[in-house]
């Protein structure tokens, strides 16, 4: 009879265990969904927009990641347009600026960016690169 008690208490107790053990994996592994901060915005021309984003989730550790978006204008408060922003494929993340930005006639967009880069948009077809040291 004491056994059976042991069993259950122990079964009782390896159970709740088990669940905190479970649920605080689940709690402290969340993705963050927090959305980029819209930081500017300004028109190229009169179809196009340059917005930038801020992405700084990763603490002390992880550094503040900028994205660049060439888009039509887009409507709403900061917090919609970064949103939206976040649907589509920046031209350029990294951890630097754009120093010029022009579109031509031909919609053909030059950029000057310096700082460490990141990503580029899979559209992009040709790029010239100057390094400096």
């Amino acid at each position: 009879m004491q056994f059976r008690t042991a069993i259950k208490l122990g079964h009782y107790f390896l159970t709740v265990y088990l669940l905190v053990m479970v649920g605080g994996y689940y709690f402290l592994n969340q993705q963050d969904d927090a959305p980029d901060t819209l930081k500017t915005v300004s028109q190229l021309n009169s179809e196009h927009w340059l917005y930038m984003t801020e992405h700084n989730t990763g603490g002390a550790t992880v550094p503040i990641t900028y994205r660049y978006y060439v888009e039509p204008k887009i409507k709403g408060s900061d917090q919609q347009i970064a949103k939206q922003l976040s649907a589509l494929e920046p031209l350029i993340s990294g951890m630097g600026s754009i120093n010029d930005i022009h579109i031509d006639d031909k919609n053909r967009v030059t950029v000057n960016y310096s700082g460490r880069f990141i990503n580029m948009a899979s559209g992009v077809d040709q790029v010239t690169f100057e390094i400096q040291r």
